[in-house]
């Protein structure tokens, strides 16, 4: 199949694409720069901040990955902020929509990445592909950014949002964010530690894009989580087993609201008891079913804490 991908440089695009590449399917990546002509994989450009993307450069394809959008991590939400976190997700997913849409002969299948953010703060809910979007500044933002593929969907095209939860990868996501703290005994739960996080490995991601594109029954909202969500306190524990460590350095919800205000809040505070029914229905195959397992894989096996 000849497959597009944007966002092929971050951390699922790019293992994406390489699995991709080895099952035999033709990539074309879309970049926000210049093409590079000798590149190992065909690369077309785009420019959504400008509305820039001619349908008429990208040929036949059978199938479209858009994992676009600047990370919602790192530091506070100003205003500002949120808008370019906002906007970076709507309007690529719109243009790379429209262009599709108006293609003569348009893909069969777009997936956009999504979040289970878009549920909000939901406690001890259990939460499907079904569920009601829930409050918040990452919930609004996954509504407008799942209706921003409308235009796809009404030039039937077979949509499907990836609800991603927290990917569970060395290299980035929040394993890379908090692996360094639990090394050096200064890991512990985050206020209560009672919220429920809905964890996924990279690899499971990766082969859940790609398993998708075959299945054709299946459109829309999907949760890409494994089947078993842990809570904080449960993720604290296990990584502190995983590593030998201590995990004493429990952080109160009000620090992190002072030191990370919103963005602290809807991003460790919050409540999102998920279950991947879609997948589960669909008889997709986890590698990882269990947090410890991928926990000593990504943190052991690797040799990465050593």
């Amino acid at each position: 199949m000849r497959i597009l991908v944007s966002g092929g440089s971050g951390m699922v695009g790019s293992k994406l694409i390489t699995t991709l590449t080895y099952d035999g399917h033709q990539v074309i990546q879309l970049v926000r720069r210049a093409p590079n002509p000798e590149a190992r994989i065909s690369e077309l450009a785009w420019d959504p901040e400008h509305g820039a993307l001619d349908s008429q450069i990208l040929g036949q394809v059978d199938a479209a990955i858009h994992l676009g959008g600047v990370s919602i991590a790192g530091k506070r939400w100003s205003s500002e902020r949120k808008l370019i976190i906002r906007e970076s997700r709507v309007r690529s997913t719109r243009l790379l929509s429209q262009a599709l849409a108006g293609m003569p002969s348009p893909p069969k299948t777009l997936i956009v990445a999504s979040a289970v953010g878009y549920y909000g703060d939901r406690g001890e809910e259990p939460l499907t592909e079904d569920s009601e979007p829930g409050e918040g500044f990452l919930a609004d933002t996954a509504v407008r950014w799942e209706s921003a593929a409308d235009v796809a969907r009404e030039a039937g095209i077979r949509v499907i949002h990836a609800r991603f939860g927290l990917i569970m990868s060395r290299t980035g996501g929040l394993l890379g964010k908090v692996r360094i703290p639990f090394q050096s005994a200064l890991g512990g739960k985050l206020g209560t530690g009672r919220q429920w996080w809905p964890w996924i490995s990279l690899d499971d991601v990766v082969n859940a894009l790609s398993y998708l594109i075959g299945q054709e029954e299946i459109s829309g909202p999907v949760n890409f989580t494994a089947p078993a969500p842990v809570r904080n306190e449960d993720f604290t524990e296990l990584m502190a087993k995983t590593l030998s460590r201590p995990a004493w350095f429990n952080v109160p919800e009000f620090m992190i609201n002072i030191a990370f205000g919103e963005m602290g809040k809807e991003t460790m505070l919050y409540s999102q008891r998920a279950f991947p029914e879609k997948l589960r229905a669909s008889g997709f195959d986890w590698r990882f079913e269990q947090l410890d397992d991928v926990l000593h894989q990504e943190l052991i096996s690797s040799g990465s804490d050593r």
